[in-house]
């Protein structure tokens, strides 16, 4: 089953085609080809905006969506790295509360890939529903040399932890 679609403006990644062409893609939403609405046939859905490719999200740090508007905005780098310190721990319920919120924000806003920055495995859950794609970083940062190996460790654990639950990227 192939889906038919139309819209004001159809973008393709690189311009706008000309005005009247339809995408044709199949029922998951592969692209099949584009063809002039005189060539497409019946069944055209019409939508009044931009087609366009699904946009990605490069740089992503799901994990930490329950802070959304408790960190204030252009105060720095040091203060803002303070405040995910001080501020990123709250209930599981409420991190993936929020975690499950950000991932519906951003299909809703056409992201369909999501370069994820990940500290902690709190994400793994909502990843398991395969939504969205999501390449994750498993990240380790430190400043105090004497914990080092600590936090070395935990890293291994995440990326471990991301590799045996998830079929995707690590």
């Amino acid at each position: 089953m192939y889906r038919k679609l139309t819209a004001l403006h159809v973008f393709n990644g690189y311009a706008l085609l000309p005005e009247g062409t339809v995408l044709i893609t199949t029922a998951d939403g592969a692209v099949v080809e584009t063809v002039s609405k005189e060539n497409a046939g019946d069944g055209i859905e019409t939508f009044n905006g931009i087609l366009c490719p699904g946009f990605i999200n490069t740089h992503c740090h799901l994990e930490l969506s329950h802070l959304k508007g408790i960190i204030a905005e252009r105060t720095g780098l040091i203060d803002f790295v303070f405040k995910i310190i001080t501020e990123r721990n709250a209930a599981n319920e409420a991190i993936q509360e929020a975690i499950a919120a950000a991932e519906a924000a951003m299909q809703q806003n056409g992201i369909v890939a999501v370069g994820d920055i990940c500290n902690t495995a709190d994400t793994v859950n909502q990843k398991k529903y395969n939504r969205l794609h999501y390449h994750n970083f498993i990240e380790l940062a430190g400043f105090v040399p004497a914990t080092a190996q600590n936090r070395l460790n935990i890293c291994l654990q995440t990326q471990h932890f991301f590799k045996t639950n998830l079929s995707q990227q690590y």
